[in-house]
């Protein structure tokens, strides 16, 4: 084998390197299975906890639930008929307020159309169950001046920055050649 190149098969065949590649291979799988085992482990604890915490949680529901049956043994007929007439009335009563709020954004949305605003940008900042019936129009007139501001000085800052971001090559200057994908078919005669 004189100059010429051993192939891996032949390295092997020498028990130094043969005893060598059986050492790291071994090292290598014992890493990997190390690694996998304390992930393992890692995760066996998360699912404990997990565990724990569901079960702490169905306890106290099962507490809550055994506490609201004790009481309600307790109760006369009318007592209990009037915690029931409690309860539909504050179902009710939030019923009606998500009512409101689906009928409010409604409003806005017809109040942006008609004033020409973007809805999305607008309802993105002003959330209908965050202000009222008779100032929400105040609210979106506010955010859209703030809104169309702080576009405009972003604008003109850019501009600033750089007058000729219009233009699409910076260094010819021929004719108008805007940013935005649009090249005059004829040339600008001057």
């Amino acid at each position: 084998m004189d100059g010429e190149e051993m192939t891996f098969d032949e390295i092997l065949q020498d028990p130094k390197y043969q005893a060598e590649f059986d050492k790291r291979v071994q090292k290598a799988l014992e890493k990997s299975n190390a690694a996998k085992e304390e992930e393992w482990k890692k995760r066996e604890a998360e699912l404990a906890n997990r565990e724990d915490e569901i079960r702490k949680n169905i306890l106290e529901e099962m507490e809550a639930k055994q506490k609201e049956a004790e009481e309600n043994a307790k109760l006369t007929e009318a007592e209990k008929y009037k915690k029931e007439m409690d309860k539909l009335a504050q179902s009710n009563l939030e019923m009606k307020n998500q009512l409101a709020i689906i009928n409010r954004e409604k409003k806005m949305r017809a109040y942006i159309k008609d004033k020409g605003y973007d809805a999305e940008a607008i309802l993105e900042f002003v959330k209908p169950e965050h202000v009222t019936d008779t100032n929400y129009a105040d609210e979106i007139d506010k955010t859209n001046t703030l809104f169309s501001e702080r576009v405009s000085k972003g604008v003109n800052d850019k501009l600033k920055e750089d007058p000729d971001v219009l233009l699409g090559n910076k260094g010819k200057k021929e004719g108008p050649e805007f940013n935005f994908g649009f090249t005059p078919i004829k040339p600008v005669e001057k």
